[in-house]
């Protein structure tokens, strides 16, 4: 049997990420695990972690620090240190420009890459000149990377183009599947639902929290509820945001909920928001979905492959305040609109699992580095055409 290390920075615990990647290589690995005589996940260090097992799955962390920017830096520097020494047959990375793995670029004949989003000019956008560093960093990693799983068609498509030398398998993310029995009801005092991370410039908060002060004098019952976990900087903004947007008293920032508060806040909500500049997939929104819940999304990569289009949501321009404040309106304005979604949703969701999401990268993995002897047979399946080797659920 064979053995993988896996690096990512984030983790489910992080309090500065947590994030849907962190989500997505747990519920994927604890799959792969009982084919594979060790998998090893080397995360990033931070107050309170305690090295781990879940499901056979072993859990360390590399670093330290007190601040999230020292603990990215000295995961940073100890990974890539530890990754030219790594004995394991395969090594995977979660691909981010701000903790990059480039030693692992030079074991391409055992290392993948897992990419979620390609964020390019965008860093200019948020950092100024300043953006150009992360932006090199990024096409330097996308150049380099000879085996790669990417969440969406999309960013398959462009890492093709970029780097036509890489072998890619377009994947997917997938949800838990108790939410698909979760009561769906809207709570007495009514409210709109943010679930992510709280980074008020990628998940597109500031413009959520614009298009809300606009809509918010004609709905004076209704709320607006952000949760999920974040830094106390990027609290400390949203609530100045909501203030100097007028709409303070109605709106809560809620870090760091667990996943029965999640689950409670997605039974009860009018709606789903989801505004993010750019997104590798959306599970939060594809969430939503399951709960059987209507989703009003940006139109980016990720969401167009997590939600169904006028289907199961409505996708506005990211960062446009105007739009969204006008999809918001006309789904608070149109409850028959509002209840067609909502009956597509839970159809719609059916379809991603985290089973069949880890079961195709199970094979493609083995596939890939030519483990079929050392892998079980039972735990792999044959990619459902032939003339699609890099599949799609």
């Amino acid at each position: 049997m064979a053995t993988l290390s896996f690096y990512s920075y984030d983790h489910v615990g992080n309090p500065w990420c947590g994030g849907g990647g962190a989500l997505r290589h747990l519920e994927v690995l604890r799959r792969f695990r009982p084919a594979w005589e060790r998998i090893t996940v080397y995360v990033g260090d931070y107050p309170g972690f305690v090295p781990h097992e879940v499901e056979g799955v072993r859990f360390e962390s590399l670093g330290g620090g007190r601040s999230e920017a020292a603990s990215r830096v000295l995961f940073t520097l100890h990974a890539n240190l530890r990754v030219l020494l790594d004995g394991a047959d395969v090594l995977g990375n979660d691909v981010s420009t701000y903790a990059p793995l480039l030693a692992g670029l030079l074991r391409p004949g055992r290392f993948f890459g897992i990419v979620h989003h390609r964020v390019g000019r965008r860093y200019l956008e948020r950092f100024g000149a300043a953006g150009r560093i992360p932006w090199a960093v990024e096409r330097l990693l996308w150049a380099g990377l000879r085996n790669v799983v990417t969440v969406n068609r999309a960013v398959g498509d462009a890492m093709r183009e970029v780097n036509p030398r890489a072998r890619v398998f377009d994947s997917a993310n997938g949800f838990d599947p108790a939410l698909l029995d979760l009561a769906s009801t809207v709570a007495e005092l009514p409210y709109l639902l943010f679930v992510g991370r709280l980074d008020p410039f990628m998940k597109g908060l500031d413009v959520l929290l614009e298009a809300f002060a606009a809509v918010a004098p004609g709905h004076p019952s209704l709320r607006l509820v952000l949760a999920g976990r974040g830094t106390p900087a990027d609290v400390d903004e949203l609530l100045r945001r909501s203030e100097a947007a007028g709409v303070a008293g109605r709106v809560e920032v809620r870090p760091n909920v667990g996943e029965e508060e999640k689950r409670r806040l997605l039974s009860g909500c009018v709606l789903f928001c989801s505004p993010s500049r750019f997104e590798g997939f959306g599970i939060a929104a594809l969430e939503a979905n399951a709960a059987g819940k209507a989703v009003l999304a940006t139109d980016t990569d990720g969401f167009r492959e997590s939600l169904a289009p006028d289907g199961t949501a409505l996708l506005v321009p990211p960062g446009d305040a105007v739009a969204l404040g006008r999809a918001l309106e006309r789904l608070l304005g149109e409850p028959g609109l509002r209840r067609r979604l909502e009956a597509a949703a839970r159809p719609w969701a059916r379809r991603f699992a985290w089973d069949a999401v880890a079961e195709r990268e199970q094979w493609w993995v083995q596939a890939t580095f030519e483990l079929a002897s050392r892998i079980s047979a039972r735990h792999t399946t044959e990619p459902r055409s032939k003339a699609q080797p890099a599949g799609r659920l």
